[in-house]
């Protein structure tokens, strides 16, 4: 026998949004979770697709490093990037974090293993490392399978965080 169907039809949850209902609103309605009520409109095809950065952010990011300050900065680029809406507070961040970067010379990598460093003080993974010739120039980041397990005191200079 089928397990209970907790959330209502597609129809209805179209109907909860087209009333200006949020994901949280109808999830705290229906006691599930907002992502439960996001799969089903996405199966629907009623929800919208969630933007991707992965030529920004290629790394699989642990959940608990998925607020640190040069991840939230490189989702912002990718969203200013797109055309995306961006408020003057987090472009002004955005802009006074991009010339630190330059400034020191450096590119965000990420090892999931990476203890806390200046780029990522409370929860590691993300740090930064000095620029290689072998760089993309018009990169932020180097992506690599086999980075080291930690980033000198060099590598890791972090630009002041606004």
């Amino acid at each position: 026998m089928p397990a209970a169907r907790i959330l209502p039809t597609s129809d209805v949850l179209r109907k909860h949004r087209e009333a200006g209902w949020s994901y949280q609103r109808i999830a705290d309605h229906y006691g599930v979770s907002k992502g439960a009520v996001y799969l089903q409109l996405r199966d629907a095809g009623l929800a919208k697709a969630r933007p991707s950065y992965k030529h920004l952010i290629p790394w699989t990011v642990r959940q608990e490093h998925a607020h640190a300050f040069p991840v939230l900065m490189l989702r912002t680029l990718g969203k200013r990037d797109a055309g995306g809406d961006v408020p003057e507070v987090k472009l002004g961040m955005l802009n006074r974090w991009l010339d630190e970067i330059k400034a020191a010379d450096v590119v965000v990598c990420y090892k999931r293993d990476m203890p806390p460093n200046p780029a990522s003080p409370s929860t590691g993974g993300f740090y930064y490392s000095r620029r290689r010739p072998d760089d993309d120039p018009k990169s932020l980041i180097r992506y690599e399978e086999d980075e080291p397990a930690k980033a000198t005191d060099g590598e890791a200079k972090r630009a002041t965080k606004a």
